[in-house]
C-alpha cells in the first residue's frame, strides 16, 4: 500500500474536503496540484514529492487536477479532465517515448474505478478553495492553464456564493506555475496547447496574490532520476512509470514538475523545513510576465510597481547536480516514513554532495 499511495491520495481526500477546511496552522502548507500527468513523466515525480512531503506533515495535498483528457491520467492519479477519452499518449514529435499512463493505472491497486466517478476540475477546484482558510492555499500548476482560466470565468453558484476570481483573491495565498521561458522565450505548458487561456491567466489574475514563475531553463538544464534503479524497490511505481516513459534503459529526466511542486510547498525557506541550505531564490525584484495569446510566448517586463510576481533560479552556490540529488531523494524515499521532514531525508552520498557547496 505504501508504495502506491501517491497514487491514491487525491481519491480518498475527496471525500475529506471539507474536514480538512482550516488545517492550515498545523504547520502543513495546504496545496492544490494541477498536473497534465500522461504527457511527461516528471509529474509523477512532482506527485511522489508531493506525497511524501504530506506523509510527513509540511504539506496537506487537497487535491489533484488533471489537465489532459484521457482517462488513463486520472485512474493514475486523481480527478479528470473533461470531456475525457481512452486515448493512449503517442509521442508524434520524437517518435520516442512510451505510454505510462496506462501502464501505472493497469499494473497498480487503486481505488479509483472509473475516472467518469470524479468531480469535473472546476467542482474540485470551487469545493476546496470555498471550505479553506482565507489566503491559505498553494496551487501548483505543472501543465496547462486552462483549468485555472475557467475557474478565473466562473461564477457564483451552489458551491459558493463567490466567484472564481472572488475565490482564488481570498482563499489562495500563492500561484505557482510551470510555464514559459525566462527572461523570454517559448515553452510548451504556456504555448502547445491552449496559449489563450495561459493569456488570460497571466493577465487576470488577482494582483493582490503572488506568482511564482518555474521556467523551462530552470528545470530543463537539471536531470533527475538517474538512480532510480540502484534505489528504488523493484515495485516502485515511480521507477516504472519513469523506465517505461524514458525507455531505453534509462530513468533520467529533466525536472520542471518536481522543482515547482518543491518550491510550491516548501517556498525559498529549505533550512527550517528540511535542515539544509536554500536551494532555490528569486530571479527579480519586480515586473511582471507578459504573455502572447497567439502562440504562449512570454517576456518579463521590467515595472518597479509591480512585486507579487517572481521567477526562480537556483540559490547562489547550488549546482544543477546538488539540485537532482535532492530530488532523487525524494523519488527514491520511503513514502511511508515520517523522518522525511529534516535532515535525515538525506543519505550519506546527497549529504556529501549538497554541503560539498556550500
Amino acid at each position: 500500500m505504501r508504495l502506491i499511495s501517491f497514487l491514491i491520495l487525491t481519491a480518498e481526500s475527496l471525500v475529506r474536503v471539507v474536514e480538512a477546511a482550516g488545517n492550515s496552522a498545523n504547520g502543513r502548507q495546504p496545496i492544490i496540484i494541477d498536473t497534465d500527468l500522461f504527457s511527461d513523466v516528471d509529474d509523477v515525480g512532482a506527485l511522489a514529492i508531493a506525497n511524501l512531503l504530506h506523509n510527513c506533515g509540511l504539506a496537506d495535498l487537497r487535491g489533484i487536477v488533471l489537465n489532459t483528457p484521457s482517462h488513463y491520467g486520472p485512474l493514475a492519479a486523481s480527478v479528470p479532465f473533461r470531456p475525457i477519452n481512452n486515448d493512449a499518449f503517442f509521442d508524434s514529435v520524437d517518435y520516442l517515448y512510451g505510454e505510462y499512463a496506462s501502464k501505472v493505472a493497469y499494473h497498480w491497486p487503486r481505488k479509483l474505478d472509473s475516472a467518469f466517478s470524479t468531480p469535473t476540475p472546476l467542482e474540485l477546484y470551487r469545493t476546496i478553495l470555498s471550505s479553506a482558510d482565507d489566503k491559505s492555499i498553494h496551487i501548483i500548476s505543472v501543465g496547462f492553464l486552462t483549468n485555472l482560466a475557467n475557474l478565473l470565468k466562473s461564477e457564483a453558484d451552489h458551491i459558493s456564493h463567490l466567484s472564481g476570481l472572488e475565490l482564488a483573491a481570498r482563499k489562495v495565498s500563492e500561484l505557482v506555475i510551470m510555464g514559459g521561458e525566462y527572461p523570454s522565450g517559448w515553452e510548451y505548458n504556456f504555448g502547445g496547447v491552449d496559449p489563450e487561456s495561459t493569456a488570460y491567466v497571466v493577465r487576470h489574475w488577482p494582483k493582490s496574490v503572488n506568482i511564482t514563475y518555474s521556467g523551462s531553463e530552470l528545470g530543463g538544464n537539471i536531470f533527475s532520476g538517474q538512480n532510480l534503479v540502484q534505489r528504488s524497490p523493484p515495485d516502485s511505481p515511480v521507477l516504472s512509470a519513469y523506465q517505461w516513459y524514458v525507455g531505453r534503459g534509462s530513468t533520467t529526466r529533466p525536472s520542471w514538475d518536481p522543482i515547482t511542486t518543491l518550491y510550491g510547498i516548501l517556498g525559498l525557506d529549505f533550512l527550517s523545513k528540511l535542515g539544509i541550505r536554500p536551494m532555490l531564490e528569486y530571479a527579480n525584484t519586480s515586473g511582471y510576465n507578459n504573455v502572447t495569446a497567439t502562440d504562449g510566448s512570454n517576456a518579463w517586463v521590467n515595472d518597479t510597481a509591480v512585486t507579487n510576481q517572481h521567477y526562480l533560479r537556483l540559490a547562489g552556490g547550488i549546482s544543477n547536480h546538488s539540485m537532482a540529488a535532492l530530488l532523487d531523494e525524494f523519488f527514491t524515499h520511503d513514502p511511508s516514513s515520517r523522518s522525511c521532514c529534516q535532515y535525515e531525508i538525506l543519505s550519506e552520498n546527497a549529504k556529501d554532495i549538497l554541503f560539498a557547496e556550500i
